[in-house]
């Protein structure tokens, strides 16, 4: 980004974090500015990269992937590149993240049972130069939440 976002920008972040179909008319109004005006403040924040997409949230459940774990990886140094495609290329993984102590990755998945999440970490555990795998099987999601990004 190449501005620090201002009050205005950071109220229509917080707006569309909570309702990303929130009209351009009702932010405006939000804001107190004109329609072109957030208009063109949006088209900012999108070009800038502040703004990376807009997305709709399922309920896991509803769609088949209630049973969530997170599963940190470890795997051979010279094993990074096929680490990365083959986990790009597991629907069930949602998320990988780059860690700091004995494990590489930590990976976030989405499965419809521990049957299926029992298929899915063979899976990952045959990925070529793959060393273990450590699971923690989600019970309950008691919140998530969007990122802040603060201000008043």
């Amino acid at each position: 980004m190449s501005r620090p976002l201002d009050d205005v920008n950071r109220t229509l972040l917080r707006e569309l974090t909570h309702d990303g179909r929130r009209t351009v008319r009702a932010l405006a109004a939000g804001v107190g500015m004109s329609e072109p005006a957030v208009r063109d403040r949006l088209a900012n924040l999108e070009r800038d990269g502040v703004v990376s997409g807009y997305r709709v949230t399922l309920d896991p459940a509803a769609v088949g992937a209630g049973t969530a774990a997170f599963v940190a990886l470890r795997f051979a140094p010279d094993a990074k590149a096929a680490v990365n495609e083959a986990l790009g290329q597991e629907p069930c993984v949602l998320e990988v993240h780059e860690v700091a102590g004995e494990d590489c990755y930590l990976a976030k998945v989405r499965v419809g049972s521990t049957a299926e999440l029992a298929d899915a970490l063979d899976r990952l555990r045959s990925i070529t130069g793959m060393v273990g795998t450590r699971s923690t099987v989600v019970l309950r999601t008691v919140f998530e939440r969007p990122l802040d990004v603060g201000g008043p």
